[in-house]
């Protein structure tokens, strides 16, 4: 299919005006979802988004954060298209590249707000995470807050000198920064605190950070440095009581005594390789859970650590849909019981 954006001016108009017929408005829909999926794959292939521990696709996710921006009501009328361009955005009186761009815009907004329903509905440590981190910036003058294409960030500078041109302070690094000076018994305040001082006493990388990589580090140091997500939310409501790695850690003893009795037991597969599955899930589940990050190793790579030798074909001939089930059931259960702490 042409994607080419000169088709988006006249598309919206027709739409907009009423007059578009079904072929038509499936084309702008389709439009839009390209938009969203082609920033969605961007953001993943720079490690600025960490969807791995969901049970979703790319196209999937597309479809469902744009979803908002199509819906109409009674009369037929396409309720946040028509308040966009009418509103807020006089179609008339644009430009077709200023259309082009406000429409861009829109889906990148749609986006941003789809990935927040996201982590809410899928990690719910990282959404409890996320929460107070935007209450505690609201709380620090020195800190800003900016949208830049569909994602959140935090500016750590009082003149709001982001030094943008610089690259981007690496994730890991950042964690091990954070753990050399953040404390048991301090809020999410005080590590954004502590991130401003790193990003001040630096002159190497750019003084911005997504929300969403600023929470992954949280979660990192307090699970990788065994401080109780108790302890860091305790300044803001003391709401989540349990250390995450903990509940990761018996969670998954659980499920490997329910997967043995359903694989093992009844004889679908040894024990030798039950255990060979479940160690790679072990580690599937931890990097997606308790890490977030942002893995790119595929199932085979985890079952090649554990049977060596695996080839990609054999993989898909022989374990494929076990192995890939029963992670999906492991996911599903620790998604479950951290959704029963919040």
């Amino acid at each position: 299919m042409d994607f080419s954006s000169s088709h988006i001016p006249p598309l919206l108009h027709k739409v907009l005006s009423g007059d578009a017929s079904i072929s038509e408005t499936n084309l702008i829909v389709r439009h839009a979802h390209h938009f969203a999926l082609v920033r969605l794959k961007q953001l993943l292939a720079s490690g600025a988004l960490h969807l791995h521990s969901f049970p979703v696709t790319l196209e999937s996710t597309a479809i469902d954060c744009i979803a908002e921006l199509f819906e109409r009501d009674s009369e037929g009328v396409f309720i946040e298209l028509e308040h966009f361009f009418s509103v807020e955005h006089d179609l008339s009186r644009l430009t077709n590249d200023d259309i082009i761009a406000h429409f861009r815009s829109l889906v990148f907004t749609k986006l941003k707000d789809g990935i927040f329903r996201l982590y809410r509905e899928n990690d719910p440590v990282l959404s409890k995470i996320l929460r107070n981190l935007k209450i505690a910036v609201d709380k620090n003058s020195n800190i800003s807050l900016i949208e830049r294409l569909g994602i959140t960030y935090l500016i750590f500078s009082k003149n709001n000198a982001a030094n943008i041109h610089l690259p981007e302070y690496p994730l890991d690094l950042l964690e091990k920064e954070v753990a050399k000076h953040y404390r048991q018994g301090e809020s999410s305040g005080n590590f954004l605190s502590v991130v401003s001082t790193i990003f001040a006493e630096q002159d190497h990388y750019r003084r911005m950070y997504s929300l969403i990589d600023c929470a992954v580090v949280l979660k990192r140091v307090s699970a990788s440095y065994k401080i109780p997500m108790e302890e860091i939310f305790a300044a803001e409501d003391g709401f989540l009581m349990q250390d995450i790695h903990s509940v990761v850690e018996r969670t998954l003893i659980q499920i490997q005594r329910d997967l043995r009795k359903r694989y093992v037991e009844s004889g679908k597969i040894t024990d030798d390789v039950f255990k060979k599955y479940f160690s790679a899930i072990s580690e599937m589940i931890i990097d997606a859970f308790v890490r977030s990050d942002g893995s790119e190793k595929s199932y085979d790579e985890y079952l090649q650590y554990h049977i060596k030798s695996l080839t990609y074909d054999e993989y898909r001939k022989n374990h494929r849909v076990q192995f890939e089930y029963m992670t999906k059931l492991a996911k599903k259960a620790v998604r479950e019981q951290l959704k029963e702490l919040l």
